[in-house]
C-alpha cells in the first residue's frame, strides 16, 4: 500500500462505521448518526499494532432503526451505556495518533463522519482515507469501477468470515486482512497500474471532502425543482459561497443530475443531484460538489453530449449549448 500513500506515512487506521436513521422522518442535517466506530491500527507493514471499538449512544436519532438493528445485530441496550459522539470521536482522534493514514471499504464511511463533525462542530483532522475496496476492483476484477462488497472480496480471495459482518470492529479487522492480501498484487503492479491507482485514489479524495447537502422541496415533481434555480443553486466545496453554472444541470438517466459550476476564487466544481421521495410524496434533493479534476470535466462534457444524442429532437434543441457556455 505504500506505493501510493503519502511517504510520512507511519501507520494505517483501518476505520469502519455503523449508524442510526429515521428513513422517513430525517433530519437533513445529520441524515445518518454514528453509532459505532471499529478501527485497527496497523504497521508499516500492515502487521495488526492494535484495535479499537467505540460505542455511542444516539442523541438525535434515539430510537434505533428496525432495519439497523437486524442488520448490523446491535442492541438498543448496548447504546444506552455508549459515549457521547464528541467524547468518542475525540478519544478515537487519541488513538489513531499522529502520522495516521485512514483506510476504508468504499467511500460511504468518511462523508458520515464529515456529517457527523460537522454537525458537532468538531474538527475533522483526518485526510480522506484510501478506498481499499477501490484497490481491490483495479487488481482484482476487470471492472475497476464495480464496488464489491467486503465479504464477496473475501470470498474471491478464499478468505474465510470469522466473526460476524456489519459490525464496525469486525468489517475493520477484515478490511485489515483484505489489504495484506492485496499488498502482493500492489508490490507485483506495474508502473502504470500504480499511477493508475494514485489518479483514482485522488479523485477519490476530492470526492470525499464533498459539500452535501439534502433539501426538503416541499415539491412532488423533479421539473418544478429543476426550475427553481435559486433551489438548485450550487455551494462552492471550499469557502461554502455562490457559484456561476458552466455546464446546467442535465439528466445522466435514472434521475440522477450532473452539472459543471465555477467559483471565482477556487475554480471549476462538479455537481451532482438526485431526489428521494419522502412518506407524503414531497421530494427532499440531495447534492453533492466537489473541486474538478481536468479528468472529471472532460468526462462530465462527454456524458452531456452523450446524453443529448439520446434525446428527442425537440428537447435537443432545447438543451442547445447557450452562448460562452463550454461544448
Amino acid at each position: 500500500m505504500l506505493r501510493f500513500v503519502p511517504e510520512d506515512t507511519q501507520c494505517f487506521v483501518v476505520m469502519d462505521l455503523e449508524w442510526n436513521q429515521h428513513a422517513s422522518k430525517p433530519n437533513h442535517e445529520i441524515p445518518h448518526e454514528i453509532i459505532e466506530i471499529g478501527a485497527v491500527k496497523l504497521d508499516r507493514d500492515l502487521r495488526i499494532l492494535d484495535e479499537q471499538q467505540y460505542i455511542i449512544k444516539p442523541a438525535v436519532y434515539p430510537v434505533l432503526d428496525k432495519h439497523i438493528r437486524e442488520v448490523t445485530g446491535i442492541e438498543p441496550e448496548e447504546l444506552e451505556d455508549g459515549l457521547s459522539f464528541e467524547r468518542a470521536y475525540h478519544r478515537f482522534l487519541k488513538w489513531c495518533g499522529p502520522g495516521a493514514f485512514l483506510c476504508t471499504w468504499g467511500r460511504d464511511d468518511y462523508p458520515v463522519l464529515l456529517r457527523n463533525t460537522r454537525y458537532y462542530k468538531l474538527p475533522v483532522e483526518l485526510a480522506p482515507p484510501l478506498n481499499v475496496q477501490m484497490v481491490f476492483s483495479h487488481l482484482k476484477t476487470d471492472k475497476p469501477l464495480v464496488q464489491v462488497g467486503l465479504s464477496a472480496a473475501m470470498e474471491q480471495l478464499g478468505m474465510e468470515m470469522e466473526l460476524p459482518a456489519h459490525r464496525a470492529l469486525n468489517d475493520a479487522i477484515y478490511t485489515a486482512k483484505v489489504m495484506a492480501v492485496l499488498q502482493r498484487d500492489v508490490d507485483a503492479a506495474s508502473a502504470e497500474a500504480i499511477e493508475t491507482l494514485r489518479k483514482f485514489n485522488a479523485e477519490e479524495a476530492l470526492a470525499a471532502l464533498s459539500d452535501t447537502r439534502s433539501v426538503p422541496t416541499g415539491c412532488t415533481s423533479h421539473d418544478d425543482v429543476l426550475g427553481n434555480e435559486r433551489m438548485v443553486a450550487v455551494r462552492c466545496p471550499i469557502c461554502g459561497g455562490s457559484t456561476r453554472m458552466t455546464l446546467p444541470w442535465f439528466d445522466t438517466g435514472h434521475g440522477r443530475y450532473m452539472a459543471l459550476c465555477e467559483c471565482a476564487e477556487h475554480g471549476t466544481s462538479f455537481a451532482q443531484m438526485h431526489f428521494k421521495r419522502l412518506y407524503n410524496n414531497k421530494l427532499v434533493m440531495h447534492q453533492r460538489a466537489y473541486l474538478a479534476s481536468p479528468e472529471r470535466i472532460a468526462d462530465v462534457m462527454a456524458r452531456r453530449n452523450a446524453a443529448r444524442k439520446t434525446l428527442p429532437r425537440a428537447a435537443r434543441r432545447a438543451q442547445r449549448p447557450e452562448k460562452g457556455e463550454p461544448v
